[in-house]
Formats: structure tokens, C-alpha cells, sequence
């Protein structure tokens, strides 16, 4: 008898793009093998993750193209947070394209730095960007406070889940 494996629908009820990405940050902090978890598991995960972003930009009208792009960002972001999620007492916000981390982040600068992220003295925070989302406004330099209102923000717990949205 030949039994096909059934796999748990890891974002059953999911339709939105945040609402997945909340989900898929969740997921990855309980079953992402660096973290402890399971490869297969998180394989899964990851192929159920790209399905429903997929549907999610289908339906708001995008092209193949601009969803093979968008998944690639929201794939990076993701990385880059899993990198520094278990760091105690930081702050950390998705503002677009760039996350920012702020809170008690002297204890953890190294793991930063060794994670691809750069120190933003006149703002007193740290920031990764991929290199494509670098900033082509070289003249007026945003605050932090700017950047939130004109990018809107989404802050983490260290879950990775979205706890605030502006």
C-alpha cells in the first residue's frame, strides 16, 4: 500500500501577507534546526510559507516577477533576524526594507557585527539593509523617529512575532 506522508498545514487560516510573516517568524523560532529544531520540519515549513506568500501576491495582482522578488526580501529579512533573535534586551523593528535594533545593545555589538550589522551613530541604533534597499536620498539624512513614520514599523519580541504595527 502506498501511504503519501500528510504534513500539518502550518498556515491554515493565514491570507494576509503580515499575518503570514507573523506566522512564518513564529514557526521558524520553534522548529529552525540552529535553534534546536528539525530540518524536514522546517523544510516544510519554508515550501507552506512560500505557497501562501505566493497566493497572498496572486491575489493583490503581482507578477511572477514581483513575487519571485518580494519572497527573496522577505526570505533575507527573516534570516537576518533569526541571526540575532535570541539577543536579551534588544529592540527589534522591521521600517521597510531595513530592520533597526535598538534597547541594550552593547552587550550583544559583537553578534551584530558578526551578523552584517552596521552602527548608526547619529541615531544610536544599528541597522542591516540588503544592498539593494540602500538609500539613494544622499542629501537629507531621516532620524530613526522620521524613518518610522514615513516606512511604518513593526517591532519583534523575541519570538520573532509582530507586536506592534504603525
Amino acid at each position: 500500500m502506498n501511504q503519501e506522508k500528510v504534513h500539518e498545514n502550518y498556515f491554515e487560516g493565514i491570507h494576509n501577507e503580515n499575518d503570514a510573516k507573523a506566522r512564518y517568524k513564529e514557526l521558524a523560532k520553534k522548529f529552525h534546526p540552529d535553534l534546536g529544531g528539525c530540518v524536514e520540519k522546517m523544510k516544510i515549513i519554508n515550501l507552506q510559507y512560500e505557497k501562501v506568500l505566493s497566493g497572498v501576491y496572486q491575489k493583490a495582482g503581482k507578477s511572477i516577477t514581483e513575487i519571485e522578488e518580494l519572497l527573496k526580501k522577505s526570505q533575507r529579512l527573516a534570516e537576518k533576524i533569526y541571526e540575532i533573535i535570541n539577543c536579551v534586551g534588544i529592540v527589534v523593528e522591521i521600517c521597510g526594507n531595513w530592520i533597526w535594533i535598538t534597547g541594550d545593545t552593547k552587550l550583544v555589538k559583537d553578534t551584530l557585527k558578526e551578523a552584517g550589522f552596521f552602527w548608526a551613530s547619529k541615531k544610536l541604533a544599528w541597522y542591516w539593509r540588503a544592498e539593494e534597499s540602500a538609500s539613494k536620498h544622499r542629501g537629507k539624512v531621516l532620524s530613526l523617529d522620521q524613518i518610522r513614520e514615513k516606512h511604518g514599523r513593526e517591532i519583534l519580541n523575541n519570538f520573532g512575532l509582530r507586536v506592534q504595527i504603525s
